[in-house]
């Protein structure tokens, strides 16, 4: 008798479990080799060429409340729809840097390499020079502008790929005592001074370049005044359009400070709708160089970077923490 075919259905059988039980590794952190099919079944609907991605509604507030992570920031969960996978290349990006002026940025709080205590403004001014600099000599590229937001929104440097026209126009800045945070201003003043790309396939095809607004923020715990209007959401929603948020508050001094602190986190995070954004908090009692760490951390591209919950940056085996992580 012939055995043949069962023992080739056999095969295939447990071919499929194997492949089906692979675990996630290093090297494989979320099954790439194995989603072939799997990954476009999981693609939220989109019409070709809209350059925005899917969404769960119209209402941005409407997003599900985060949780705290061990550090205090709020995790935001992306939606379920939103699943579109854009290609991972390091194209050009356009980065917007924003940065508070608030009287809070010139308290000398932190606590610098020699023991002395400096103010926010001054290692933010550092921080962003670095940063200019590294992402420059990464891909020359990449161009930058600057925004300065006190009570009003400035445009200080228009797109450049020469890291010297931002960093000169970064030291001859004063703090202001500022009532409230225009948001909603910042974001017309970045519609106006840029213009979102837009492709035929968002999921094959990439992008010519990518706009990354950096939001230097340092305001008392108090949300800042926004409407959403129907122009910020395209522009939230679109899978080209990034807003990183690095929050520097005054630390948990009292138990109503914390709390508020952490409501201005939540804040940020339900503006996140597609849970690309990156977001860092760092207290004004803490040493200077968290700062720093947090700049560094966004050197990464906004298109090769893994979700901010999955990203670890431990470069030995036993720092790594027991849960699945994508190395970056």
């Amino acid at each position: 008798m012939d055995t043949s075919e069962p023992s080739s259905a056999t095969e295939e059988e447990e071919e499929k479990t194997t492949v089906e039980s692979r675990p996630r590794t290093r090297s494989n952190p979320e099954g790439a080799e194995d989603r072939t099919l799997s990954a476009q079944a999981s693609v939220g609907s989109r019409s070709e060429g809209e350059g925005e991605a899917a969404s769960t509604g119209d209402n941005l507030q409407s997003a599900t409340a985060p949780a705290a992570d061990s550090k205090g920031w709020p995790t935001p969960v992306p939606p379920t729809e939103f699943q579109v996978k854009t290609p991972r290349v390091n194209c050009p990006e356009k980065v917007v840097i924003c940065l508070d002026l608030a009287e809070e940025m010139s308290f000398s709080k932190l606590e610098s390499f020699n023991g002395s205590k400096t103010n926010a403004l001054n290692i933010s001014q550092k921080m962003i020079e670095m940063f200019v600099r590294t992402k420059h000599k990464i891909d020359k590229s990449h161009e930058f502008a600057l925004v300065v937001v006190n009570n009003d929104v400035t445009w200080l440097s228009g797109f450049t790929s020469d890291p010297r026209e931002v960093c000169s126009c970064l030291y001859d800045l004063e703090t202001v005592v500022c009532k409230l945070f225009n948001l909603e201003g910042l974001f017309n003043l970045i519609q106006q001074k840029t213009e979102l790309p837009v492709t035929e396939n968002v999921q094959t095809i990439p992008p010519p370049y990518v706009v990354r607004t950096i939001l230097v923020y340092s305001r008392p715990a108090c949300q800042p005044q926004l409407i959403v209007t129907d122009q910020m959401k395209k522009m939230l929603q679109c899978p080209y359009f990034f807003f990183d948020v690095l929050y520097i508050h005054n630390g948990a001094e009292d138990k109503e400070e914390e709390t508020s602190w952490k409501e201005m986190c939540a804040f940020f995070s339900n503006l996140d709708t597609k849970g690309t954004n990156y977001k860092y908090e760092v207290s004004l009692t803490g040493p200077a160089v968290e700062l720093h760490n947090c700049m560094a951390k966004l050197l990464a591209h906004p298109l090769q970077r893994p979700f901010q919950t999955h990203a670890s940056y431990s470069m030995l085996e036993e720092e790594e923490t027991t849960e699945i992580e994508a190395i970056v």
